[in-house]
């Protein structure tokens, strides 16, 4: 600041007049700097001075405060412009423009919009982009693709950013125009740059359109484009998840040859493509390969890389990838633990698991909800309800609160040893604290109903977990149509309740049918039982097995 102040105190001394020109400079050098009280200053001293600032030094004010984040001021120097009695120019309307589409306000920036026409302000190209982005944005695709029409009509045209803003919001919609308005664009004489190039390429990949896309992406190098990590990103990625795992990296050798280096998002893709085959020796050597081109090794890449051992069940792999951290100084975070505390606990390693909870205790490591809620889940899949709740007691006191999936942890474990007291608390707690419970915890809490006949509860509560958006699964029915028929088979029940029994297990079966469920052998049983002639019943359930499983093939 005191260098520009010595400076125009030296203009001034040389009798050089300054003008607005000369301070809108300085104000718009201070906000690309990010220099805001700076430009502040500015105008202060313009005002000093006697010089009025134009809709120019307004203008890049109010663009700067809002891309600074700082959205009061910006709003108060639009007021204080409008108050000193100036219009606003497509540089105002552009900058409160992306504001209002940041927000996702576009009723009040199309406000705006009628406004300033209406007062005899032309839109340039920039405004209607920034306009025809914002429609889309908000799922007003239809005012979108009119504003677009809207401006060829008035040969305001469309530049190459119009042009990706058009592409970008044809591909969310999923319009078959994508590759037309392609052509268009270079008819027109535009040359795609990489934003048009990558929507396109992406696009081609969502449609499984891998030729086209293998297309683009050699039309960008010979049109003198050279791919960017966005391209290689994509293309990878897209070529990983559809199998081709052998072209994928022979895109990441021709990227290399440009001088860059394997991205995260490639080394996933890669990694996830070469353990399909569930081969450590396949991981390890993708692992391998991807370094030597130049990926970096850091916490990042080796977490991912004992996520996968993980995921495979090869947690001896994942130790290794753990000492080897270590050996070379990679710090280890909770993402590192958690992962191979998760792959312990599901190859039923709880002592393994446990170990390596006290050692990042040791290191300082501080655990979250999702360490306690793995640790306790690999608790209750082996029965230890009481080693759980304690668990969940410390990790209460450790100042963590219980999360969805902490409840839905513990009310399986305990509805899966009949503890029914403390799976029903906790299922109260839960829903007090506003949290929904997963399909398999209304299982638990439906099937303790069913076991003691209370069929109508267990109605209810297929009724509520619907109610609150949770679907009810397969075993979610053969729970219900198994209680029903059993409760209709009770010896002296009344002949109306045990119509009215059976015709509930039969809508539920017809239900379970439409959605494309198969009932368990468990309940073709009671179906069979339930529904046949005295004597038929052993022929009725074969015949029931037989249906299933050749629907089941088909």
């Amino acid at each position: 600041m005191d260098a520009i102040e010595r400076t125009l105190e030296k203009l001034d001394n040389e009798n050089i007049s300054t003008n607005i020109i000369t301070y809108t400079s300085i104000i718009c050098g201070y906000i690309k700097r990010g220099m805001f009280d700076g430009a502040v200053s500015i105008m202060k001293m313009m005002d000093q001075l006697k010089i009025s600032p134009n809709i120019y030094t307004y203008a890049a004010l109010i663009d700067g405060f809002f891309k600074g984040g700082r959205q009061e001021v910006a709003l108060d120097l639009y007021s204080e412009m409008k108050s000193r009695g100036l219009e606003e120019n497509e540089f105002v309307v552009d900058a409160i423009m992306n504001n209002l589409k940041r927000e996702g306000k576009m009723e009040e920036a199309q406000e705006l919009i009628k406004d300033v026409i209406s007062r005899g302000l032309l839109l340039d190209r920039v405004n209607y982009t920034s306009w025809m982005d914002g429609l889309f944005k908000v799922g007003k695709e239809s005012d979108a693709l009119k504003l677009a029409q809207e401006m060829m009509e008035k040969e305001v045209g469309l530049d190459v950013v119009a042009y990706n803003v058009l592409i970008k919001g044809l591909l969310k919609l999923g319009k078959d125009e994508l590759e037309s308005v392609f052509a268009e664009m270079r008819d027109f004489g535009l040359t795609p740059d990489h934003a048009t190039y990558n929507t396109m390429i992406k696009a081609c990949i969502e449609k499984r359109n891998l030729d086209n896309a293998l297309k683009l992406w050699d039309d960008m190098e010979i049109s003198g484009l050279t791919p960017n990590l966005i391209t290689y990103n994509i293309l990878v990625k897209g070529l990983c998840e559809t199998g081709l795992i052998e072209k994928a990296f022979y895109v990441v050798n021709k990227m290399c040859n440009h001088g860059l280096c394997p991205t995260f998002t490639m080394y996933r893709a890669l990694l996830d493509a070469s353990s399909k085959g569930r081969r450590a020796d396949a991981v390890w050597q993708m692992h391998e390969k991807l370094l030597e081109m130049g990926l970096a090794l850091n916490q990042a890449v080796c977490n991912y890389l004992i996520i996968t051992f993980c995921r495979l069940g090869m947690t001896k792999r994942a130790t290794l990838v753990l000492e080897d951290m270590k050996k070379k100084e990679i710090p280890c975070d909770i993402i590192t633990y958690n992962a191979l505390i998760l792959g312990y606990c599901k190859g039923s390693h709880l002592n393994k698991a446990f170990a390596l909870y006290s050692q990042l205790l040791v290191e300082g490591v501080s655990p979250n909800n999702a360490t306690y809620n793995t640790l306790m889940g690999g608790l209750a899949s082996n029965g230890l309800m009481r080693e759980a709740d304690e668990l969940f007691g410390e990790m209460k006191r450790n100042g963590l609160l219980p999360d969805a999936m902490t409840y839905n942890t513990l009310i399986t474990g305990h509805g899966k040893v009949g503890n029914r007291k403390e799976f029903m608390k906790l299922y109260c707690e839960m829903i007090t604290k506003g949290f929904v419970p997963k399909t398999s915890t209304y299982n638990v809490l439906i099937n303790d109903f069913s076991q003691v006949g209370k069929m109508e509860q267990a109605r209810e509560l297929m009724k509520e977990m619907q109610a609150r958006g949770v679907s009810p699964n397969s075993a979610t029915y053969d729970i219900l149509i198994c209680g029903w028929c059993e409760l209709s088979n009770k010896l002296g029940l009344d002949k109306v309740l045990k119509r009215s029994y059976k015709a509930e297990a039969k809508r539920l079966l017809t239900e379970m049918n439409e959605k494309g469920f198969v009932p368990c052998e468990s309940t073709l049983s009671h179906i069979g039982f339930t529904f046949s002639k005295r004597g038929k019943q052993v022929d009725a359930e074969r015949f029931l097995k037989e249906f299933y499983k050749w629907r089941s093939i088909d």
